[in-house]
């Protein structure tokens, strides 16, 4: 059985490689099955590698964006992305996003890939927030994004499905440096 304690110590947190396509394309096709809290489902999923390897190229290729997989025993078991805004007045803002496969959620591998990416996006010189939406009923999701430091920003009604029904989306943010009119970066102006 896997332990918190061999997380810390076999869990590799990496960006992606164009050489993970297939085995992120399998990640995907038992993540999206394990669960219905990922905005993406299996209904939208193209399972394709080549897809998977376009998307890895993405990625590589955006300045503002990153990929990052967890591995254990050579196999992803997680996936964390950040995804910069395009237009101008948008790009300081990194959408981010994180997935686990049941089999190792409560195991550390979500706080892993999450500190990864933040570490990565405060030394961005672009991005001064991220963003991410959590679902309303998620409650261990959103207490791992608030012990991360993310503040909820609001709630979006029936945004989202959930199996038969709907539920809410809790919008989060974190600002990452301090905004140009002095305020902390934990207080909102």
């Amino acid at each position: 059985m896997f332990s918190p304690r061999e997380d810390r110590t076999l869990a590799l947190v990496r960006p992606a490689t164009l050489g993970d396509a297939e085995a992120l394309r399998n990640f995907k096709r038992l993540a999206l099955s394990e669960t219905e809290y990922l905005l993406q489902g299996l209904e939208d999923f193209d399972d394709h590698t080549e897809s998977e390897r376009d998307l890895i190229g993405r990625f590589l290729h955006q300045p503002t964006c990153l990929l990052l997989v967890a591995v254990i025993d050579n196999r992803i078991v997680g996936l964390s992305s950040i995804v910069g805004g395009h237009l101008w007045r948008t790009r300081h803002v990194g959408t981010m996003s994180i997935g686990v496969l049941r089999q190792y959620w409560r195991h550390g591998v979500a706080s892993r890939l999450m500190r990864a990416a933040l570490r990565w996006a405060q030394d961005h010189p672009v991005l001064d927030k991220l963003s991410l939406q959590v679902h309303a009923s998620n409650t261990p999701a959103r207490l791992l994004y608030l012990g991360q430091g993310f503040v909820e920003e609001g709630l979006l009604r029936r945004e989202a499905r959930l199996g038969d029904d709907f539920d809410d989306l809790v919008p989060m943010g974190l600002l990452l440096r301090k905004p140009r009119d002095g305020t902390p970066p934990e207080e909102d102006p």
